[in-house]
């Protein structure tokens, strides 16, 4: 994975050396599916599967490539029932809003489109757990931080399609009583302190409203 990533990266350095800027977008509508990797937390990394996270979002690109945008985040993980003994089902729905700025740049058919997500969510924490001892989800909420990037090509003067790559991190710690549990069973509490981060990789579609 992360020879893909420093492949891309190069790649986009060697396109941007020898391209010059054709397309400047002035606006955008782009909607981004991925599929996230449990990166930090031991027990977020171990009990949860990333299924999903959607972001669709408005961007707003200024003369000099600069730009501010907002969306929509949602994401779903899914408890992993092999690495349970105790029969726990169900997942974890993070959803919230955001707010961005970055630079979306073209060079040809070409683009380049990072920046950084800042953002609020609320976790619903829905296992079979929780159901009987709440009789309904454990609810929290929390910040979110995410930087990106996205290595776009063109398909006509009004869209492109990119591939998205993200790391977010989650102001929120993994623990036991988010899940309806008292503990998690073999794991050292210690280990639970962490951010509970992800590395999300997929892909996007971008309509553009009109150019500079």
């Amino acid at each position: 994975m992360k020879q893909l990533i420093i492949s891309l990266i190069f790649f986009s350095f060697i396109l941007c050396v020898n391209s010059q800027t054709d397309f400047e977008p002035r606006s955008s509508f782009k909607v981004e599916i991925g599929l996230p990797n449990n990166a930090t937390n031991y027990a977020f990394r171990d009990l949860m599967q990333g299924l999903v996270v959607v972001t669709p979002s408005y961007q707003f690109t200024l003369a000099n490539s600069f730009s501010i945008g907002a969306g929509l985040k949602y994401g779903f993980f899914n408890v992993n029932e092999f690495k349970n003994n105790i029969g726990m089902t169900g997942g974890a729905h993070i959803a919230g809003i955001f707010g961005k700025i970055g630079q979306e740049k073209f060079y040809g058919n070409f683009g380049l489109d990072y920046g950084v997500r800042i953002g609020y969510t609320m976790n619903f924490f829905d296992t079979n757990k929780n159901n009987e001892a709440l009789g309904k989800p454990y609810r929290n909420d929390g910040g979110f931080v995410e930087p990106t990037l996205g290595l776009a090509l063109m398909g006509n003067e009004n869209t492109s399609f990119r591939l998205a790559l993200g790391y977010a991190f989650h102001a929120f710690q993994f623990r036991p009583h988010q899940m309806g549990l008292s503990e998690f069973s073999g794991v050292d509490p210690t280990k639970l302190s962490e951010l509970t981060t992800y590395f999300t990789i997929g892909f996007g579609y971008s309509y553009y409203f009109g150019k500079k």
